[in-house]
């Protein structure tokens, strides 16, 4: 379940989308479909949501904050949408965060809430997006610049293995969650930083520092299966 609220809404109706493609996989994904159950409220009374077409949505007129309140069915064990599941949470963006037409460029604050339970009292926060008022790896309150910055911050929550090295100075994290009986995470973090202090000289000959403060390596270990897809600071892989 996601909450939208929007401070200053168009005073001629809120139009809100969720984009039909993700960037670095091209093909048209239509990530709309996986919204099953959309509403829309003011202060506190109910407001009429009317779909446009497929993947945008239209809020009556209201004068105050304008929350919007949807349902996303997240089960597609791949690192282009989200899954959701009793051993673990991942989603990128593209999936989850309505498009707010007009104040795409304003910053936009996401709340990550923990699941209730102490089944789940161990989970962490592993994602490149910065923090707010959340501390690393908790859950809490994280910020994005504009629209562009937060559908391109992956998250993944759950219990994970952390390892942490750095290349030409820039932190960099690997999260690890599923299967991980035998995990050697100090010649992991040692063959990784091979590569990444060899692909950070390639690219920054000049200054041999990634364009980033920090970067995330977002692994699901699922035994068979395979997948990556690039952000601005951190990849997500099965």
């Amino acid at each position: 379940e996601v909450t939208l609220t929007i401070a200053s809404p168009d005073a001629d109706g809120q139009i809100v989308s969720l984009p039909a493609w993700i960037p670095g996989s091209y093909m048209i994904r239509e990530f709309a479909r996986n919204i099953v159950q959309i509403r829309a409220e003011s202060g506190g009374r109910k407001l009429r949501i009317a779909k446009c077409d497929k993947h945008t949505w239209r809020a009556a007129r209201c004068d105050g904050p304008l929350t919007i309140v949807y349902q996303v069915y997240a089960w597609d064990l791949s690192v282009r949408a989200a899954h959701l599941d009793q051993t673990h949470g991942f989603f990128n963006g593209t999936s989850v965060f309505l498009r707010v037409h007009g104040q795409e460029a304003l910053p936009h604050v996401v709340d990550i809430c923990p699941p209730e339970g102490d089944a789940y009292k161990g989970w962490r926060v592993a994602t490149s997006l910065p923090e707010l008022k959340a501390r690393r790896h908790r859950f809490g309150t994280y910020v994005a610049q504009d629209y562009d910055e937060l559908i391109d911050h992956p998250v993944e929550m759950g219990e994970f293995e952390l390892i942490r090295f750095e290349a030409h100075g820039v932190p960099h994290e690997m999260a690890i969650t599923g299967r991980v009986p035998n995990l050697d995470g100090a010649r992991l973090a040692a063959d990784l930083k091979k590569i990444c202090d060899a692909q950070i000289a390639l690219f920054e000959p000049a200054t041999k520092r990634a364009p980033m403060d920090r970067y995330v390596f977002l692994t699901m270990a699922v035994g068979d299966g395979y997948g990556g897809l690039e952000h601005r600071a951190s990849t997500a892989l099965i």
